[in-house]
């Protein structure tokens, strides 16, 4: 045990020693910044209050997924197209425990971005809006809680399935850009099959990510509920953790 929470350590040095990473980070605080600047500044007029920046960054939790899908989509597909993967293999380990230290390492790295996210919006919302921060509306809170919750599964959901594509073709590019693509035009396509009322849409994995949508709005389509998603999602992880564990474990090391 105490030698896979070595593995994990080693693959966070991966992930943090690389500046890429905390540029992403050091993007995402701006952001934060922009946005409660621009709160501020430019809606002034208005009864704009601290738990209204809040409640508006759990509708930016979405952005965080394309900054983890950048780390998840190279972690594995980078040792390949480097020719590390040979030292990381010839390691006293199974390659399910290498892979598993992968994975680990790629959920603390959203723990992280969700915690910095979470940390800066509460620090740029007291200083731009520190007298309504006592204005408590206990629902409200809840509200916001329930939001960082559901947007912290729907990032976790998007990465395993960022990772097995980046096991599976051992390409950073086409698993990142892929995705991404994906991620954007999956909604739309949705959209679509919900308004012809095409039911089919409703197995589609993008449809089930946002748990959000059962508490605050409609479900997508007809006859979805919190259980539908719940089953539908754990049967996608499943696969991708099998496609990924085979894959990882069968294929040849050519590099």
């Amino acid at each position: 045990m105490n030698y896979f929470f070595d593995l994990v350590f080693t693959e966070n040095i991966k992930i943090y020693k690389r500046p890429r990473s905390w540029v992403l980070i050091g993007l995402l605080v701006v952001m934060n910044l922009l946005v409660a600047m621009a709160m501020r500044f430019i809606f002034f007029d208005t009864n704009f209050t601290f738990w209204d920046h809040l409640n508006i960054s759990t509708y930016i939790l979405f952005v965080l997924n394309f900054l983890c899908i950048i780390i998840a989509g190279d972690l594995v597909s980078s040792e390949f197209s480097s020719g590390t993967i040979k030292l990381v293999l010839i390691r006293p380990a199974t390659r399910l425990k290498i892979l598993l230290a992968k994975y680990v390492a790629v959920l603390l790295f959203i723990v992280l971005v969700v915690c910095v996210h979470l940390f800066t919006s509460v620090l740029f919302g007291g200083a731009f809006f520190f007298s309504t921060i006592l204005t408590l509306d206990p629902a409200f809170i809840v509200r916001i809680i329930l939001n960082y919750g559901f947007g912290f599964i729907e990032i976790v959901v998007v990465c395993t399935f960022v990772m097995m594509i980046s096991i599976v073709t051992r390409s950073s590019t086409f698993s990142i850009s892929m995705s991404i693509f994906l991620l954007m035009s999956i909604p739309l396509l949705l959209e679509l099959l919900s308004h012809y009322h095409i039911e089919a849409g409703k197995y589609i994995l993008f449809a089930n990510t946002n748990l959000a949508q059962y508490f605050y709005g409609r479900p997508l389509f007809e006859g979805m509920t919190v259980y539908f998603s719940l089953v539908n999602l754990t049967i996608h992880m499943t696969v991708f953790f099998i496609v990924s564990i085979f894959t990882f474990s069968k294929r040849d090391v050519n590099v």
